[in-house]
């Protein structure tokens, strides 16, 4: 699968790392659930991969939980707030709950305005704030 210009798999089965432009994807399968650890920006530019990703990603998880962590995320637009909508309505689909977490910064600011936590949890999943 070739989302990126680059796609490298780490030496854990199951895990990947994934970079475009200023956008990089960390994959973790555990037994608890899959973790997508998104660094850098998310901009118009490269919020179609995480897109793209995080839905092929929903569709195909078989644990309950899919946790996006954003700690590392310096830069998020609208363009990637709907993508996590996106991936929320593709979540509600599957039995797939949908967590956000280490939300902070300028993201934290734009989805408290967007009251992100809120249409979060009233699909079933949820928004942690650093």
């Amino acid at each position: 699968m070739t989302l990126f210009g680059r796609w490298r798999k780490s030496a854990k089965a199951g895990n990947a790392f994934l970079q475009a432009k200023d956008l990089g994807v960390r994959i973790v399968r555990t037994a608890s659930g899959t973790t997508v650890a998104v660094s850098g920006r998310v901009t118009i530019d490269s919020s179609p991969h995480l897109r793209s990703l995080l839905l092929q990603l929903i569709r195909k998880e078989t644990s309950q939980t899919v946790t996006i962590d954003l700690s590392k995320t310096s830069y998020l637009d609208t363009s990637g707030i709907a993508t996590l909508l996106e991936a929320l309505k593709a979540a509600r689909r599957h039995p797939v709950k949908l967590r956000l977490v280490g939300v902070s910064g300028q993201v934290k600011m734009l989805a408290e305005i967007l009251e992100l936590a809120q249409i979060f949890r009233a699909a079933g999943s949820e928004v942690v704030f650093s």
